[in-house]
């Protein structure tokens, strides 16, 4: 059986294309030098990089390992598994990772739920993620820590998405609330000084400025998809319809012969999702119920 093949890294003018072995292999690599020492202050020492390529080199021998591409490599798994873990560190406890399938399972319900909190979430929906609880090991902390974490942009862009506003709104609110923030803080304009320290402490202040702000926008929309919930889940634990009727709604719908079969598994199933549903404009309802319905 063939390796899947992974994405390419190229260095000093030639092409590596990475296979799923190789990346376990470089993954454990890593994870052993952690266990080592040889990741002081979160970072990997030469040494560290020095034995990886060692045996990644007596591992594939045919293939062309060097140090600027295992640094490539594992800065492209990081960065892929920031994106997920960003996500699923906030999924309740009916969410899992499948070392089996590779994916993450859930219930269909917990699913609705889950990406209306955090719409990235349906990228993942049935999306293989490789090495996870592997990469987890290195980077996890990481992402706690800050290292590797979400910079000041990637935070404005998520949640401009999540609360569907334009992010040079955000943008702007953050700038104008942090220069008046500072202009408090500096009393005299005279005394700032012009050096490249002085405008190197000046962006700085303002970046912490926008990450405090930051997350306390987030703080306020958590608190408030959350209330939320609560609401639609005391709402919808009341809700009753026979199964005769919901079937009535799906066949209104146009789906065919497969979807409204699971449509109509999926909603009978799920009470709180067909509150959902049903609350959606009928025009736009067979494309909404199509984006959040899981394939069995």
């Amino acid at each position: 059986m063939a390796k899947k093949r992974s994405a390419s890294n190229t260095a000093q003018g030639a092409s590596l294309v990475w296979t799923e072995d190789m990346d376990q292999i470089l993954i454990n690599a890593f994870i052993h030098e952690q266990s080592i020492g040889n990741r002081p202050n979160g970072t990997f020492s030469t040494q560290a990089y020095d034995n990886i390529v060692k045996e990644l080199q007596e591992a594939f021998p045919e293939k062309l390992v060097d140090k600027d591409k295992i640094k490539n490599r594992i800065k492209y798994l990081k960065k892929g598994f920031g994106a997920c873990y960003d996500i699923f560190k906030n999924a309740t406890s009916g969410f899992a990772w499948s070392p089996h399938t590779k994916m993450w399972d859930a219930e269909p319900g917990a699913w609705a739920t889950f990406i209306q909190a955090y719409p990235q979430a349906k990228d993942w929906m049935g999306k293989p993620v490789p090495h996870y609880e592997s990469l987890k090991q290195l980077f996890a902390k990481d992402r706690a820590n800050g290292d590797g974490a979400e910079t000041p942009a990637e935070m404005r862009q998520r949640l401009a998405q999540r609360m569907g506003i334009p992010e040079g709104n955000i943008i702007d609110d953050i700038d104008r609330m942090a220069t008046h923030n500072e202009a408090t803080r500096e009393t005299d304009n005279e005394n700032i000084s012009s050096s490249p320290e002085a405008n190197k402490k000046h962006k700085t202040y303002k970046e912490e400025v926008q990450e405090k702000l930051l997350k306390g926008i987030e703080s306020v929309s958590d608190a408030i998809t959350k209330s939320t919930d609560a609401l639609v889940k005391a709402h919808t634990a009341k809700l009753s319809m026979p199964a005769k009727e919901i079937y009535q709604h799906v066949n209104e719908l146009g789906l065919d012969p497969m979807d409204k079969k699971l449509a109509y598994r999926f909603l009978t199933e799920n009470a709180n999702v067909l509150e959902m549903v049903l609350g959606y404009p009928i025009e736009e309802r067979k494309e909404f119920l199509m984006d959040i319905l899981p394939r069995y």
